[in-house]
């Protein structure tokens, strides 16, 4: 609260009239931080859900995140310690909250093509999971260390969208059917079922 009262330029009783104490301000800053991850999923993933590639969708998603991530790496390093990061189930607005959100949007789509070919679509809410999870561990350490081994914002970003495709294509496989990445998700043939063997 010292550094941050400094770095502010006011006096720390200042800091907690506004904020109340240390958690509202945490609060604040995961707020703050959602509320740009919202705001910027807004102008990719979206916005053209009906017309774009499914596959531009997710690599636009995947590079909004890690631009801002990049941006503020100090704040996500100290929001993922702090647990900050990760879903609260509150819905006040805080980063995970809000890519949980984001992730649900996009989520509903991947149902309702599932839903067209009469598939199982309970093995959406485990893929949203294993989205979270997996990305919210390689961006850990993509800030500890992994931009200091030579891992650049544009090789994050691939791996990020790759690996969110291997997830989404593991899950679809398990109720048999294939997504097809370049098509958007309101053209009939973006799910369609896989041959029986």
């Amino acid at each position: 609260m010292d550094d941050i009262a400094a770095e502010a330029g006011v006096s720390k009783p200042k800091l907690y009239r506004y904020f109340g104490d240390k958690a509202g301000l945490n609060g604040a800053v995961a707020a703050k931080l959602g509320a740009l991850m919202w705001e910027s999923a807004q102008v990719t993933i979206l916005a053209e859900q009906d017309h774009a590639p499914v596959d531009d969708l997710v690599r636009s998603a995947v590079q909004s995140y890690v631009a801002l991530v990049g941006q503020y790496p100090a704040v996500v390093r100290y929001l993922m310690a702090n647990h900050l990061f990760q879903y609260s189930g509150s819905g006040n607005g805080g980063v995970a909250d809000q890519l949980r959100s984001v992730m649900e949007v996009v989520a509903d789509r991947f149902t309702e093509s599932l839903q067209r070919v009469h598939a199982n679509t309970s093995v959406i809410p485990l893929a949203v999971a294993s989205i979270l999870g997996f990305g919210l561990s390689a961006t850990q350490w993509w800030i500890d260390s992994g931009r200091e081994q030579g891992v650049d914002d544009k090789f994050f970003t691939a791996h990020l969208s790759e690996t969110t495709w291997g997830i989404i294509n593991g899950a679809a496989a398990t109720v048999d059917v294939a997504f097809s990445r370049g098509l958007p998700f309101s053209d009939p043939g973006f799910a369609s079922r896989l041959e029986a063997d």
